[in-house]
């Protein structure tokens, strides 16, 4: 299949997409105006202290460019949480309806006609569980990302700087319990052409996790690396995704050299994107 995607994508590499280009990293472009573009994106966690934990996030996202500069988006997302023995986590079974989102994207710099592209998000969201223990609750927050990305040689070579702040509250129903969390992270990736539908790079991540909803407590930090690859197989459709593992990590008052606490062992993305 792959073979055969080859000459389809002859005409659309000068429309890559960097958005979808990075792995977990994002790229700066938004897509064309009144372009309607779907996309299904499902992400995996995998690994925490104490016992055997996953879930599988399945992400059902739309999304219209209303200008050059500007796109609204809205999805939904349904996970699948398994724990059984983590530290802190109760055990559960469960697939479960996880969350409601609206993105908005502006776009300043167009990285085709500026140095660098240069995007910011916002990302407000409102959940019916705690996205770690996936136990019912009430839950909101936001997710604001700088995005910041360059061709650095031309058709060849794609870098990408992200920063990232998310915060969150959520009240869990067994409890009545208030719990306020944030993240800062730091991101960087590159990619390159491989062949005319195929790009492969690699990506490094810096997250440090905080109690309370603005950045209060440190309460752990973890370096992610890994690989992702982008396939623009056919013009206005993509494949992408990406795989981390934690490098490094250090949980407050922990002696251990990674972070299970508050991170994941292992994270895992893919992406299927696809212009309606």
């Amino acid at each position: 299949m792959l073979a055969l995607a080859g000459p389809a994508a002859l005409s659309v590499r000068a429309e890559v997409d960097t958005e979808h280009m990075f792995g977990f990293t994002e790229g700066s472009d938004i897509g064309a105006p009144r372009q309607l573009e779907a996309e299904i994106e499902e992400i995996g966690h995998f690994g925490r202290e104490g016992g055997t934990y996953s879930t599988f996030a399945t992400n059902m996202n739309l999304k219209y460019p209303l200008t050059d500069h500007f796109r609204i988006a809205g999805g939904v997302t349904v996970t699948r949480f398994d724990s059984t023995g983590v530290t802190g986590v109760d055990n559960i079974n469960a697939f479960v309806l996880d969350r409601i989102t609206a993105e908005f994207r502006w776009r300043p710099l167009d990285r085709e006609t500026w140095p660098v592209g240069l995007t910011f998000v916002a990302a407000p969201f409102y959940g019916f569980v705690d996205d770690v223990s996936g136990q019912q609750a009430s839950a909101f927050g936001a997710t604001l990302i700088a995005i910041a990305d360059r061709e650095l040689i031309h058709d060849r070579l794609f870098g990408a700087l992200n920063l990232v702040w998310q915060f969150q509250r959520a009240q869990p129903y067994a409890t009545q319990t208030i719990e306020d969390a944030s993240l800062l992270g730091f991101s960087t990736s590159f990619t390159t052409r491989i062949a005319d539908w195929l790009y492969l790079g690699a990506e490094a991540r810096y997250l440090r996790a905080f109690d309370g909803m603005a950045l209060n407590t440190l309460a752990g930090q973890a370096v992610y690396v890994g690989p992702n690859f982008y396939l623009p197989f056919a013009k206005g459709m993509s494949l992408s995704g990406g795989w981390n593992i934690q490098a490094w990590g250090q949980s407050i008052g922990a002696a251990s050299n990674f972070d299970l606490t508050n991170f994941e062992s292992q994270l895992l993305k893919i992406r299927f994107a696809i212009d309606l």
